[in-house]
């Protein structure tokens, strides 16, 4: 009888570990097909093109300028006005 108890106890955790190993496999792939979306769309490319022509500045300013006016070629800073 405790052989068999065993064998039960064994059999739940390999269920137990295969729904894990699924759990993960499954985000994984979700996580996969979301950055290949990412890195292929429209907005990470026109990001891309103004954060080239504003390599000087931070991510979040690069950002800004990229929301306000993707096309933008020249950027001054507030006490150049």
């Amino acid at each position: 009888m405790e052989k068999r108890k065993d064998d039960m106890i064994m059999a739940d955790k390999n269920i137990v570990y295969m729904s894990e190993k699924q759990k993960v496999k499954e985000i994984t792939d979700k996580l996969e097909a979301g950055l290949k979306e990412l890195f292929e769309s429209e907005k990470y490319k026109s990001y891309l093109s103004t954060m080239s022509k504003f390599h000087n500045y931070s991510f979040n300013n690069t950002l800004l300028i990229a929301m306000q006016k993707p096309e933008a070629t020249l950027v001054a800073g507030f006490l150049s006005f």
